[in-house]
């Protein structure tokens, strides 16, 4: 009850109990008055006695009515109230029903709410293809490793695998096959850590691994070799037979560093290592990585010093007609003149280009000066003649990769029959539709297609014979040996055949010895390549080789 009304009860109260007193001294008053004026007025006892009678009779009538109103009043008083309380009560069972139907909404909601939660944390902490948890789960689980173990002095490892050339399974197979390999990938790596460690998928074909409390390198060791054999056999997925092999990189806690960030970093330094050692193998992480890194930062920037001064120089390597037996052609071969370290083959900076996308910078320079060569070499050599340069990866798969080559050739007023491309069969096979119409668009205006390092790849011959090119170069692991190795002969001349089915030319690289070069000219190949018949050589000596060949 409000204090308002508190006061209003309290003043009814005074007041009512103010009537009754009034009444009651009126009444006193009444009598004694009225007794005492009847009595002078009347002398007569008896008429005084009926008087009396009849005075009382009145009183009584008077107190009788006013008691009657006064519990009248206070029933109906209680019957309101009793009204009221009555419709407070339905008013309070309505609310606690509309309570009731919000309560139960309350919970509906609640509900989706957790479920909305869970889905939220999903997504944040799990890798929906394969639902192995993903980089954020990754490395809140691995600040919990390194916590528990800091704590009970224990040491854990951190793995960073990553799948060598994922790329080619998405673009020969589709990325469909991609996921189902993945989603294996994920299963297999989950079987063999188990509950000795975490498995993750960090990005898209690199896992990371956690190991638990491992005693020594020998139980390292083991998970490692067990990520290995469960990867060595063939792989039977959605009715294709492939290979598929890892990079790992190791880091361990605490020698390898002392939070998250440190172990990943170095693991990672592992990792890229394992890839420049030719994939396929693992490497533990040490001090002597880091001093390995800054050569290599310091060769980046050698090479981009390189490109803004021109320290580079072609070479050319003759290729020989069998059939004529004079040179047809050559192949341009880049050479670094470092000013301090000399000649650089092109395999010591050639992947690092690729890597930083400094390869496409030194394309189009060879490009140009090919060109540019090719006049002076045209003005020695008087019949047709070619010069075939490398295309890498990087470069081929540039969008404006052709409009480059046709607008560079065009602009110094080159020759396009006197051109050739060469790419291996891994740059075609990246994405066989677009390497199909980059190859037609440069055939068109004339310039041949060379397939270099023929039967090292693994190109189904369907794809080959859908590949616009004109000539094919047997790779040299073919020809070292054939002299001694009868199969090695046979394989040369399958690989010879096949290319002539295709109605291709075939040129044999690394041919050494003239036994090899009789060899090939009794199958029938084509043209030769090989330190027998002249080193590369810069374009002056080239020349002058030519004209005394």
């Amino acid at each position: 009850m409000s204090e308002k009304n508190k006061d209003l009860n309290c003043k009814a109260n005074n007041y009512a109990a103010k009537i009754s007193i009034l009444y009651a001294l009126i009444s006193a008053l009444w009598i004694l008055i009225s007794d005492t004026l009847t009595a002078k007025i009347f002398p007569t006892k008896n008429f005084l006695a009926i008087l009396s009678i009849i005075k009382g009779l009145l009183f009584v009538t008077v107190t009788a009515s006013l008691l009657y109103f006064l519990i009248r009043k206070k029933i109906y008083s209680l019957y309101l109230s009793e009204n009221k309380l009555h419709t407070a009560l339905e008013e309070l069972q309505k609310t606690n029903k509309e309570l009731a139907k919000t309560q139960e909404k309350l919970v509906i909601q609640y509900k989706k709410l957790v479920k909305n939660q869970e889905k939220i944390k999903e997504l944040a902490y799990f890798d929906q293809l394969t639902n192995l948890p993903n980089r954020n789960h990754f490395l809140l689980a691995l600040d919990k490793a390194i916590k528990d173990a800091s704590f009970k002095g224990q040491q854990i490892a951190l793995i960073c695998i990553d799948i060598d050339d994922f790329g080619k399974i998405n673009n020969t197979l589709g990325h469909a096959t991609g996921d189902v390999v993945l989603k294996e990938i994920a299963k297999r790596l989950k079987n063999i850590v188990s509950d000795n460690g975490f498995v993750a998928r960090l990005t898209g074909d690199e896992f990371g691994i956690i190991i638990y409390n491992f005693l020594d390198l020998n139980v390292l060791n083991y998970f490692i070799y067990k990520i290995f054999n469960s990867f060595s056999a063939s792989w039977e997925i959605m009715e294709y037979d492939f290979y598929i092999t890892p990079s790992m990189g190791i880091a361990i806690y605490p020698s390898d560093g002392q939070d998250s960030i440190s172990l990943l970093k170095n693991a990672d330094k592992a990792l890229k290592l394992a890839k420049e050692k030719g994939k396929n193998t693992f490497c533990f992480y040490n001090l002597e990585m880091d001093n390995i890194l800054q050569q290599r930062l310091e060769f980046e920037s050698d090479l981009r010093k390189a490109i803004e001064k021109g320290q580079f120089i072609l070479y050319y390597q003759p290729i020989i007609d069998f059939r004529k037996m004079r040179i047809c052609g050559a192949e341009a071969l880049i050479r670094w003149l470092h000013p301090q370290k000399g000649l650089v083959p092109p395999t010591s900076f050639i992947p690092i280009a690729e890597q930083t996308g400094l390869i496409s910078q030194i394309g189009k320079w060879v490009v140009v000066k090919v060109i540019s060569d090719m006049k002076n070499i045209k003005k020695s050599i008087d019949y047709n003649f070619y010069v075939s340069f490398n295309a890498s990866l990087r470069e081929f798969s540039s969008a404006n990769f052709v409009d480059d080559i046709i607008y560079t050739v065009d602009s110094l007023n080159g020759d396009f029959s006197s051109l050739g491309i060469e790419i291996t069969e891994s740059v075609a096979m990246a994405d066989i539709q677009s390497t199909i119409q980059t190859l037609n668009t440069l055939r068109t205006r004339g310039m041949k297609v060379f397939l270099d390092d023929f039967g090292t790849g693994y190109s189904s011959l369907n794809y080959l014979k859908q590949l616009p090119i004109d000539v094919v170069k047997i790779d040299r692991s073919f020809i070292a040996n054939m002299i001694i190795d009868i199969k090695e002969q046979k394989i040369a001349e399958s690989l010879i055949n096949l290319s002539h089915i295709l109605g291709l030319k075939v040129v044999a690289e690394g041919i050494e010895d003239s036994q090899q070069a009789e060899i090939l000219k009794s199958f029938e190949c084509d043209f030769g390549q090989g330190y027998l018949f002249g080193k590369p050589l810069p374009k002056d000596q080239f020349i002058e080789f030519a004209k005394r060949f």
